[in-house]
C-alpha cells in the first residue's frame, strides 16, 4: 500500500505542476517548485510535534464541544501556521527577490496551494510510517495502535485530505498576495482565519464520529470528504474572484 500511496503523491503534484505551469501560465524557476515541495513536507514532521501540547490540552477536559472548539482550533492553528512558515522560510533563505512575485494574485495563490499539496503529502507518509511503526509515536506524544493494517480506505481518505490541505495552502496564499499588495496584516489575518474553519469543519465530522459513532460508516466518511472538497473549492474560487476585484479598486 506504501507504492500505492505513493503513486497517488506522485499524480497529484505532477498534475498540478501541469495545470500552474501549462494552463495556469505561472512563471517562477523550477527549483523554487522542489524547494516549496520539500519545505511543506518537512513542516508538517516538524509541527508534528505539536501533539505533545495537544494531548496536554485533551488531559484538561474531553468533552466533544471543547475538542470540537479548543482542541481542534489549536490543531487548525498549528497546522496553517506550517504552511504558511514553509513558505516564507524558502524565500526568505534561498530568494528574497522572489517577495514581489507574492503581489501576482495567481502566482500567490499556486504557491500556496502546491504547498499545501506537500503539506498533506507529509501528513499521508508519516502517518502511514508511524502506523507500521507505532513504537516512534511516542516521538509526537502519539498513542498508536498495534496490529493495523492499511488499505484502499486509508489511501482514499488521504487522497482527499491532500486536496483539502493544498485547497487551505490556497486560502492563505490569496490572503498574503492581499498582504503583500497593500501590508495590511488584518487581510491575511482573516484568509488565515478562514483557512482554520474550514480545516475545523473537515476534522469536526472525524471528532463527532469518534464520540458518536453510529454516524460512522466507509460511505458516510468519503462521502462528507468528496463534498467538503467540493465546497472547499467553492470557496477558494469565490475568495479568489473577490480578491481580483479588490486590487482591481486599489
Amino acid at each position: 500500500m506504501f507504492f500505492v500511496m505513493v503513486l497517488v503523491d506522485v499524480i497529484i503534484i505532477f498534475s498540478f505542476l501541469f495545470i500552474a505551469l501549462r494552463k495556469g501560465d505561472i512563471h517562477i524557476k523550477n527549483k523554487m517548485w522542489v524547494y516549496f515541495f520539500i519545505s511543506g513536507f518537512l513542516f508538517q514532521i516538524i509541527f508534528l510535534l505539536r501533539k505533545h501540547w495537544e494531548v496536554y490540552l485533551l488531559s484538561l477536559n474531553t468533552s466533544l464541544w471543547y475538542v470540537l472548539t479548543i482542541v481542534q482550533a489549536d490543531n487548525a492553528f498549528w497546522e496553517e501556521l506550517a504552511k504558511l512558515l514553509a513558505v516564507l522560510v524558502v524565500v526568505y533563505f534561498l530568494d528574497k527577490n522572489m517577495m514581489v512575485q507574492f503581489k501576482d494574485l495567481k502566482c500567490s495563490t499556486a504557491i500556496f496551494t502546491y504547498t499545501g499539496l506537500a503539506y498533506g503529502i507529509g501528513e499521508a507518509m508519516s502517518l502511514m510510517f508511524l502506523l507500521y511503526n507505532p513504537q516512534y509515536g511516542q516521538i509526537f506524544g502519539m498513542q498508536i495502535p498495534v496490529g493495523l493494517t492499511l488499505g484502499f480506505g486509508y489511501v482514499l481518505e488521504r487522497f482527499f485530505a491532500i486536496l483539502a490541505h493544498g485547497i487551505m495552502g490556497g486560502i492563505i496564499g490569496i490572503g498574503f498576495s492581499s498582504y503583500v499588495f497593500n501590508k495590511k496584516f488584518i487581510i491575511l489575518l482573516i484568509y488565515f482565519i478562514i483557512a482554520m474553519f474550514y480545516h475545523m469543519f473537515i476534522d469536526g465530522f472525524v471528532i463527532l464520529c469518534q464520540y458518536h459513532q453510529q454516524f460512522y460508516s466507509f460511505f458516510n466518511s468519503m462521502l462528507f470528504l468528496m463534498l467538503s472538497i467540493l465546497l472547499g473549492y467553492v470557496l477558494l474560487y469565490f475568495l479568489y474572484k473577490n480578491a481580483t476585484k479588490v486590487e482591481r479598486r486599489v
